[in-house]
């Protein structure tokens, strides 16, 4: 099936969500999916955190976003896009680093991550912002802090496409990835493909102890600085069509294959398919 990115992409020019949520595209989602949703955001904000989030229907571009325009800690949500273009562009790197990208994508392995970029450098990447119109400089900082949801969709667009041709299997390191909310929400019932990234802001070595206090140097609302965070993107296969999505926040959050701690994003990851599914009245 072919889809209009461009037009998806173009769609995120028009978005006014600085007052909070709002609803854009020509398939209407139900109050009770709305009312849903903005509860859920509402709940991941108290205290003052922040959240920021786009979701919108591949085919359609009807969605939803709320302060999709605010800079925001990508952490290591942007090992996805990374990957992807360098698979795209240097298919040699299926075979020679093919347990990088494993292990960069399912585990979210730093050093791994560290390994491709020093051996392939930001321009695939690069190459990847000029298409879809995101700032150059995002693909040159191995963790970009002062982006936007917007832009991580905007690569995710990209990342789609890629994936949707690809024939090399390289598509199935994006199925079983580590604390993506969405994926361990969804991922037992359709096909999903994610990218978490996550940041408690304490020792990286340990799960986060939700009673243990977080360095104010942390949490002091500059997104240079703001180093908590769990974010969840990538794009749902869901029966009404598949969505792209991009959730950023500041809750700090530590996990490993264990699942520890509960991730703050199951909710809002129930939420967000919900208010797909309601699109148009399905």
């Amino acid at each position: 099936m072919s889809y209009d990115l461009n037009a998806l992409r173009a769609m995120t020019d028009a978005i006014d969500d600085a007052d909070g949520l709002v609803t854009f595209g020509k398939l209407l989602p139900s109050k009770a999916a709305t009312d849903a949703l903005a509860r859920e955001i509402d709940r991941l904000c108290v205290d003052g955190h922040k959240v920021s989030l786009i979701m919108a229907d591949v085919m359609t571009g009807s969605g939803a976003a709320y302060r999709s325009g605010v800079p925001m800690c990508a952490q290591s949500t942007v090992k996805a896009v990374y990957a992807g273009a360098l698979a795209e562009q240097c298919p040699a790197v299926l075979t020679a680093h093919r347990d990088d990208l494993r292990d960069a994508i399912e585990f979210s392995d730093n050093d791994a991550y560290a390994r491709l970029r020093d051996a392939y450098g930001p321009g695939p990447l690069r190459r990847w912002c000029a298409e879809t119109g995101v700032g150059l400089g995002f693909a040159d900082v191995d963790y970009p802090r002062t982006y936007t949801a917007r832009d991580m969709f905007r690569l995710w667009t990209r990342l789609f496409a890629f994936l949707e041709a690809d024939d090399t299997g390289f598509r199935t390191l994006y199925t079983d990835t580590s604390a993506s909310a969405t994926r361990k929400r969804l991922g037992g019932r359709y096909r999903v493909y994610t990218k978490a990234g996550w940041e408690c802001g304490l020792d990286e070595r340990k799960n986060y102890d939700p009673d243990a206090p977080v360095p104010a140097r942390f949490t002091d609302g500059d997104p240079a600085n703001d180093e908590c965070a769990v974010n969840d993107t990538g794009v749902v296969y869901a029966p009404n069509g598949p969505y792209i999505f991009v959730i950023y926040t500041d809750h700090p959050f530590g996990v490993f294959r264990d699942y520890a701690t509960p991730n703050p994003l199951y909710d809002l990851a129930d939420a967000l398919y919900e208010y797909h599914a309601s699109l148009g009245g399905i």
